[in-house]
């Protein structure tokens, strides 16, 4: 994996005879706007490139999601941009004589939303692109699942009213011209505490470490956790807990019963930046990654504003998932078996939580449960692989 400063130096000398990417351009933003604004050599390579980047079938990401057993995510093989591959044919087909190195349009971070999901930007981002360089491009940072922010603004990021393009994306976001929401002492807090969270994610640089290491453990347990609270809402099953409280997007219920598996996966990929700024904020909040001061400011400003914002990990817990009944307790329990007893003690709260939304469950739950919950410490049932 090339390091931040490798890809800007390779964005730079990358390409000959053509206009070169802009700094964390995609793939696809960078071959429409050399073929919209004809700054190539021989620029119907380039769309003789895209169209066939649009009209070749792209492998579909996978639905099945995996426990922290495993080493990858099922969605972490979307690729940042199409599919990679296929970027590889197309590049060694139409573009070989102009240079193109395709790890520089590669992902930096796992959590890829798929890409027809991808509609979410930064309007000044865009504004500044039309300053710079005459035309908007696309960010890759825009397409993690974790991106609820603009760094370089600090900013929540706006949806397209349009709904999601493909390759002109940027250049139909730019039209919308979205203009910034008014702005409040609960807004600027939300924004402050989200932004500080999402950038020990991705380990901005000057990120804090907030007190916990970023390692590929934590950022297991942050990965499933976030997208918990985030998860789709079903006509028999509710949605994720940081939807609810932004109170967005009620109307998108699907009709039918889904796995828990799959809720989880489709409520992180068609997340607002609202939503994903919530569960940033409350992953945080488990995690232990903000302090109690400022927990106590924040659920004060937030009921002002009328949000019933969550004080503790325990209720967060409660509130995170209604088990629709003790097989869906345990598939829980199995996504996250592979979380270390230490980050399992460091947020017991939020297990107990999780475990204490088992009493709706009351006229299933055995003998041997109702010990479990009653032994004081029901965060460390969590350590035991779940009997399916």
């Amino acid at each position: 994996m090339l390091s931040v400063g490798r890809r800007v130096a390779i964005g730079h000398v990358m390409v000959k005879n053509a206009k070169r990417p802009a700094q964390d351009e995609t793939f696809s933003s960078w071959l429409y706007r050399v073929c919209i604004t004809r700054s190539a050599s021989d620029y119907n390579a380039f769309t003789m490139a895209l169209k066939a980047m649009i009209t070749r079938e792209r492998r579909a990401p996978e639905m099945v999601l995996a426990s922290q057993e495993s080493d990858q995510w099922p969605w972490e093989s979307t690729d940042i941009d199409y599919d990679m591959d296929l970027i590889r044919e197309v590049i060694g087909i139409y573009l070989s004589s102009f240079g193109v190195k395709q790890d520089y349009f590669a992902s930096t971070f796992s959590l890829v939303v798929p890409h027809t999901m991808r509609n979410h930007y930064c309007p000044a981002c865009l504004r500044e692109d039309i300053t710079a360089i005459e035309f908007p491009c696309w960010r890759k940072a825009w397409t993690y699942c974790m991106t609820a922010y603009c760094y370089q603004h600090k900013r929540l990021l706006v949806t397209m009213r349009s709904g999601p393009s493909t390759y002109d994306r940027a250049w139909q976001a730019f039209k919308e011209e979205a203009s910034d929401s008014p702005s409040n002492a609960f807004r600027m807090m939300r924004d402050r505490l989200a932004i500080r969270v999402q950038r020990w994610y991705f380990r901005q640089p000057s990120f804090n470490t907030l007190g916990l290491e970023n390692t590929q453990n934590t950022k297991a347990l942050f990965d499933l956790t976030y997208s918990l609270l985030l998860k789709q809402r079903t006509r028999f099953e509710g949605g994720g807990y940081a939807c609810a409280l932004a109170r967005e997007n009620r109307g998108q219920v699907i009709p039918k019963s889904m796995p828990l598996t799959e809720r989880i996966q489709t409520g992180v990929n068609i997340s607002s930046p609202l939503q994903r700024s919530y569960a940033l904020i409350l992953t945080g909040m488990i995690l232990g990654l903000i302090l109690p001061s400022q927990i106590t400011r924040f659920v004060g400003l937030a009921k002002q504003s009328g949000v019933p914002w969550p004080s503790t990990p325990f209720v967060i817990g409660k509130m995170a998932i209604l088990y629709s009944n003790r097989e869906e307790y345990l598939e829980l329990r199995k996504l996250y078996s592979a979380t270390p007893p230490d980050l399992i003690a460091r947020c017991a709260e939020f297990f107990r939580g999780l475990e204490h939304a088992v009493y709706s469950l009351r006229d299933e739950y055995s003998s041997q449960d109702r010990l479990w919950l009653e032994s004081g410490a029901p965060h460390q049932r969590w350590l035991v692989f779940p009997d399916l």
